[in-house]
């Protein structure tokens, strides 16, 4: 009997250790990140140049975590990757210049946006690319 309770309990051990999102697996997710420059933010008529956003830091936030878990940054063409990543949720995002015109209370700055997109990676040698994020910055 004490056999048949050892081997219940070791079962109930691996399933309860079910492992989260986060680093530690063979999946990866990618993608880019290119800039329109305007010479004025909130003028759409403004744009100047569209980029490959290079040197741009690019967030991770396994799972329902609230603060970002990782940080990587482009390389010159705007290209990042997240490696080894176990199957979960995830959200990739980045900062942008605020389009919208809204001016800092505090200061004569303009606020950050962030433009993000939310995977889920379901196989355990999963690739995913998703689509380019686009920011925007003022010349």
């Amino acid at each position: 009997m004490k056999f048949f309770i050892s081997i219940f309990l070791v079962c109930i051990a691996l399933v309860a250790c079910k492992k989260q999102a986060g680093d530690g697996g063979n999946s990866s997710i990618k993608g880019k990140v290119r800039v329109i420059t305007r010479t004025v933010i909130d003028n759409p008529l403004s744009n100047t140049d569209t980029l490959n956003a290079a040197d741009r830091d690019v967030y991770i936030i396994y799972g329902d975590n609230v603060s970002p878990d990782d940080r990587v940054r482009t390389n010159f063409d705007g290209e990042f990757e997240f490696k080894y990543l176990r199957p979960g949720d995830y959200t990739i995002y980045v900062y942008s210049d605020d389009t919208t015109g809204t001016v800092s209370p505090f200061t004569d700055e303009f606020h950050l946006l962030v433009i993000k997109t939310e995977i889920n990676i379901t196989d355990k040698k999963q690739e995913i690319e998703i689509p380019t994020l686009t920011v925007y910055e003022e010349i």
